[in-house]
């Protein structure tokens, strides 16, 4: 009993010993985000703020990005509330400092924005709710944070019509199965877009795989879209032209594929305009870059020219051609004109604002010749 009050006793006297060295060597936490208050009389506060924010000021990085764009926000033009930081300051507690922007500051900063991101898209810029969550931000005194421009443009603009395309002379059947089956595809960011896996499970042919993927081509010339893969038609089909020209086999694996470098989501509609004509629209976000992309003419590839006989041309078949040597009479007659293949490339201006023009090659194409054919009838001369 007694061993028992004893240790008691013992336990009792060490928790108020520790209790007592605990309390009366306690540890002042109080801060100022990353700012370190607890070792420093009230009186000096003003001093250490004052001095590290300057020190974060310097060193900190905030930014607005916008596609491949980003703009560095000049942390001087905000202003630290010293007063009223101070009489919000609470002890032993990470508290918070105000900030304020000027009038004078607040359009420096907007004109700034401006510029770097064009009238195309500033135009919908909320700075209001930008420099509500600017000072949020700086109050916590981060080192870093980057804002993405679109979460401040109206809604809107993220289905503004960037580039559309009519394609022609398809077959209605074609047309309305097309229409029946996707009238909206999306084009993911960052990523490698894939006809094949976005639509390729779908109750479409090669030929309207082939014209929804030629489409796509043509309204992805003037984009930052990259890295095409795909095979063309060496024979045009009706509906296809010089750069919407794509060919599509699943069994052959032919695919249209591009690189998504930026990261915004992209959408592509298809609309019927009727029986024979479908339109395809590019939408998203403006571009801030002009994209110009022109074909360049490399090399041409000579056509052959073949020869039918044909016993009854003479002298007297309309449109004849006649050519006469020492010995005989040849005599042609035009079926079907020869027309030289060539090769192009695709060629790609895009001009950044300011000026800066960079250009790069998108793909090759090359069309087949057509060969030339003539009916031929070649007569001997009668020799007297």
């Amino acid at each position: 009993m007694i061993t028992l009050i004893v240790l008691l006793l013992s336990i009792t006297f060490a928790s108020l010993t520790l209790a007592i060295f605990s309390f009366g060597n306690s540890v002042d936490q109080t801060s100022l985000g990353f700012i370190y208050l607890g070792d420093s009389e009230e009186e000096q506060y003003s001093s250490v703020i004052n001095n590290q924010i300057v020190s974060w000021k310097a060193n900190a990085d905030y930014r607005i990005q916008y596609q491949d764009y980003t703009f560095a926000i000049d942390l001087s033009m905000i202003d630290l509330d010293l007063e009223k930081t101070l009489s919000h300051i609470e002890k032993d507690q990470e508290n918070q400092a105000y900030f304020e922007v000027s009038n004078d500051n607040y359009l420096a900063i907007q004109n700034d924005i401006e510029t770097e991101f064009t009238d195309a898209v500033i135009t919908t810029f909320d700075m209001d709710s930008f420099i509500t969550r600017l000072l949020i931000d700086v109050s916590e005194l981060r080192n870093r944070k980057v804002y993405e421009l679109s979460e401040f443009l109206a809604p809107q603009l993220a289905s503004a019509v960037l580039h559309e395309v009519q394609v022609n002379q398809i077959l209605a059947d074609d047309v309305n199965q097309v229409i029946a089956e996707v009238q909206t595809f999306a084009i993911d960011a960052n990523s490698r877009f894939s006809l094949l896996e976005k639509l390729g499970d779908l109750s479409l042919t090669n030929e309207q795989l082939s014209i929804i993927a030629s489409a796509l081509q043509a309204v992805s010339l003037e984009t930052h879209f990259n890295g095409f893969i795909f095979e063309q038609n060496y024979t045009l089909p009706s509906w296809a032209l010089s750069g919407q020209n794509v060919r599509i086999l699943r069994v052959n694996e032919f695919d249209f594929t591009f690189f998504n470098q930026c990261d915004m989501n992209y959408e592509v509609s298809i609309e019927k305009v009727n029986a024979t004509t479908l339109n395809f629209k590019l939408i998203g976000y403006p571009f801030i870059t002009t994209y110009e992309t022109t074909s360049v003419f490399q090399v041409a590839i000579p056509f052959q020219t073949i020869y039918v006989q044909d016993d009854d041309l003479d002298e007297f078949t309309p449109g004849v051609i006649i050519t006469e040597t020492d010995t005989e009479y040849i005599y042609q007659l035009l079926i079907q004109a020869g027309v030289p293949g060539q090769v192009t490339f695709y060629m790609r201006s895009g001009t950044r604002p300011g000026g800066i023009v960079t250009t790069t090659r998108l793909f090759d194409e090359q069309m087949l010749p057509t060969q030339a054919s003539y009916y031929q009838n070649i007569v001997d001369k009668v020799v007297i």
